[in-house]
């Protein structure tokens, strides 16, 4: 009953705010005869034949449910879902997406897209006939997040009920956004990925989710899915992945720290505000690269057994800005390794020095190893709490 009840909730907050968008051509389009596309994955063979894989929501399918187990309706001796997975294949994306249309009851709806899910194949190929086809569709969604499959293949993962959220699709788009809004993996919309690539020098990032098992009440074995890491990509091919220490030391330097918190051995400091910019310096072909951070938290548990004095405070705080320039080196050196400009280096060296940026240009990848790369972190804890003696001294 609550996998029914939450699928209700979803499909009902749709239809709230669907009429908005049924205009024009599809004022004559009824909603039973729609089929919501909560998430798009992409998965390529090593024939080059493209799998389109569907998860749609059906609004018919939601009345009458109540006396089904899991959400769907008996009719004819068959289990109808609310929620529904297909797949079609063809020699291209479009020819792909053009197939379902061809033997689907139902128009597909992609104003609700949350994902676009690519599998490990189609990444290492290259996923530029994915993001070429999406580009040219007047019906694409520009603000669906990237998201690479830690699996093989994107299907193994929007196949996946796990119990938190009976719409994939929108589960993961939220478990992105969480870790995101915590400051742990980047959240990357189709329009971002595609303002990296059309650079030409700012390597596009996207995070990876996989799929792993817990246990679960009665010993029940459970499926979940969760974020693993960053990948990064060099031009439209994955090259490698950033983990999540140096996925934060990335969000660090590239302003994208939200809340979160800054674990030292002695202490753990909750993230208030962090602002951080990037300033490129040119000497020659030497191109010299500051990060600066300001940041200011709440001090949330001290482990160790000293009053907290003025002089603690202070070393709390040389504490924390060393652990978060230990984060952004660990980012960098695995970029440099890489050779992929994660960090936009190369765009605030073309704002600052427009001239000298057409010299640069086609020799960024030559030059983006050689970057001496300095990281300045200023930190000031806030709040210690109402609790400034140790309970247990030394």
């Amino acid at each position: 009953m609550k996998r029914e009840k939450r699928i209700k909730i979803y499909v009902v907050i749709l239809l709230i705010i669907m009429p908005g968008f049924l205009s024009g051509c599809w004022d004559s389009h009824e909603l039973n005869k729609l089929s919501i596309v909560s998430g798009l994955g992409w998965d390529i063979d090593n024939t080059g034949k493209v799998t389109m894989t569907y998860q749609s929501i059906i609004p018919s399918e939601i009345k009458g449910s109540s006396g089904s187990n899991g959400g769907g309706e008996q009719k004819g001796g068959s289990q109808l879902s609310a929620i529904q997975l297909n797949q079609d294949t063809g020699s291209s994306p479009y020819d792909a997406l053009s197939r379902y249309t061809q033997h689907a009851s139902r128009i597909p709806y992609y104003e609700h897209t949350q994902i676009y899910l690519f599998g490990k194949e189609g990444v290492q190929r290259g996923i530029y006939p994915f993001l070429d086809t999406q580009a040219r569709n007047p019906v694409s969604r520009p603000k669906a997040l990237m998201v690479v499959s830690a699996e093989e293949k994107a299907s193994d993962i929007l196949g996946i009920q796990d119990g938190m959220e009976n719409i994939q699709a929108f589960g993961m788009a939220a478990e992105i956004k969480l870790s995101a809004t915590f400051s742990k993996y980047p959240e990357v919309t189709v329009l971002q990925f595609q303002n990296r690539l059309l650079s030409k020098t700012t390597a596009p990032i996207a995070p990876m989710v996989g799929i792993f098992e817990e246990t679960g009440p009665e010993g029940k074995k459970i499926r979940r899915t969760r974020v693993v890491g960053t990948a990064v990509f060099k031009g439209d091919r994955m090259i490698g992945q950033l983990n999540e220490r140096e996925s934060s030391g990335l969000l660090w330097a590239i302003n994208e720290i939200k809340i979160g918190f800054v674990m030292i051995p002695e202490a753990s400091m909750e993230i208030v505000s962090a602002k951080s910019k990037i300033v490129p310096e040119l000497q020659g072909d030497q191109v010299k690269i500051t990060i600066e951070i300001d940041e200011e938290s709440n001090l949330v548990e001290y482990r160790g057994h000293q009053d907290i004095t003025a002089d603690l405070v202070h070393e709390l705080e040389k504490g924390q800005a060393k652990e978060i320039e230990s984060q952004v080196r660990a980012a960098v050196e695995k970029s440099f390794a890489l050779d992929a400009d994660v960090f936009g280096f190369g765009e605030a060296v073309h704002r600052k020095y427009k001239k000298e940026w057409k010299d640069l240009k086609p020799r960024w990848d030559d030059i983006y190893s050689r970057i001496e790369v300095l990281v300045k972190v200023k930190t000031h804890l806030n709040e210690i709490g109402d609790v400034n003696k140790a309970l247990i001294k030394d």
